[in-house]
């Protein structure tokens, strides 16, 4: 098995379209859906928006409004390479999320995804999970050892999250499920000397013959909404900064009271009031004028004209991912930004 450091992350070649200068509002069924199943964490992680003021209220997606929209979405199923079941918050503090994560797999979807601090990712939860038929879990742990770890995961436990992790990667490997696992690390000035340690403890963890994968992102600051000196004062790339952003072009994000938000960074507020998703059909949402309208500034050069996007270190943190996976291995990758 051989160890590959991939920058930005292999993306398979339909997608090239998205960056046509040419594209002039056609219909676009977007690669990857992310539904927000809950909008609450039991974490408090300094480089995160989940606690910043907002009028939105904490809370979980009503089941019945979720599998309404699974309905709504499963005739895209055959165009929808990945379905993220996470946006800002705990996925394991849903009750039903087993049961939400069946749903989508019996509606025809492949490669569903949660991404899970593990401080409460018990052994019945984890077998819950693994049964339900989740293709992919994302662990975000943030440091080697229980001090730096607990500093950046605020109402966590280090040793506790090790515990539930591994746990749950051996009860993958002793009973046969299909689950791939990623490992995610976020580098910032207070973690950054423990990626070498972190490195060699979860290669050794993980089984890249299983398709895990070992991830290490640079922590981005959510379009200037958090503290800047977390991240790197020298992230602006000005070929970047005028290249139209692939996420608004590929991905869907719908949150838990049944928002259409811009992107990652607009999760919080989804403040652009694109539609419901609850309400209207959400493609249709995606693929609406007051969007296009943002996609074309994209391809003309002018994100930039939109202080989102102006403030956004997403795309030119991309270069500096580092993956580690099998060489053989060429998947799409689930993305997290918290």
């Amino acid at each position: 098995m051989t160890d590959t450091l991939t920058a930005p992350a292999p993306r398979s070649a339909e997608s090239a379209t998205v960056y046509d200068p040419l594209w002039n509002g056609e219909r676009i069924i977007p690669r990857r859906i992310v539904i927000e199943t809950i909008f609450g964490c039991n974490a408090a992680c300094g480089m995160c928006v989940i606690n910043h003021p907002t009028s939105r209220k904490k809370g979980i997606m009503p089941l019945d409004k979720f599998k309404h929209l699974i309905d709504r979405l499963a005739k895209y199923s055959a165009s929808v390479e990945m379905l993220d079941l996470f946006g800002l918050g705990e996925p394991v503090i849903d009750p039903h999320l087993a049961e939400r994560i069946s749903y989508v797999k019996a509606s025809g979807f492949r490669n569903t995804a949660i991404s899970t601090n593990a401080h409460l990712l018990s052994e019945e939860r984890a077998v819950d999970l693994l049964k339900a038929g989740v293709d992919t879990v994302i662990f975000s742990i943030d440091g080697f050892s229980k001090e730096v770890h607990e500093a950046v995961r605020a109402r966590t436990k280090y040793e506790r999250v090790v515990k539930n992790c591994v746990n749950m990667i051996r009860l993958r490997d002793s009973r046969g499920y299909e689950t791939r696992f990623v490992v995610r690390f976020v580098r910032q000035p207070s973690n950054e000397h423990e990626w070498d340690d972190y490195y060699r403890f979860w290669r050794g963890v993980i089984s890249l013959d299983k398709r895990d994968l070992l991830i290490r992102y640079d922590v981005h600051n959510w379009s200037n909404q958090i503290d800047n000196t977390t991240t790197r004062a020298d992230w602006r790339d000005p070929i970047i900064e005028v290249a139209p952003c692939h996420h608004i072009f590929e991905k869907i994000v719908i949150l838990a009271n049944g928002a259409v938000a811009l992107c990652f960074e607009d999760i919080l507020e989804a403040q652009f009031r694109f539609g419901n998703a609850f309400e209207d059909d959400p493609i249709d949402i995606f693929n609406s004028a007051r969007f296009n309208k943002i996609r074309k500034l994209h391809t003309a050069g002018k994100r930039c004209n939109l202080n989102i996007c102006s403030g956004c270190m997403v795309l030119c943190n991309e270069p500096r991912r580092v993956v580690v996976s099998d060489l053989a291995s060429s998947q799409l990758l689930p993305m997290s930004s918290g």
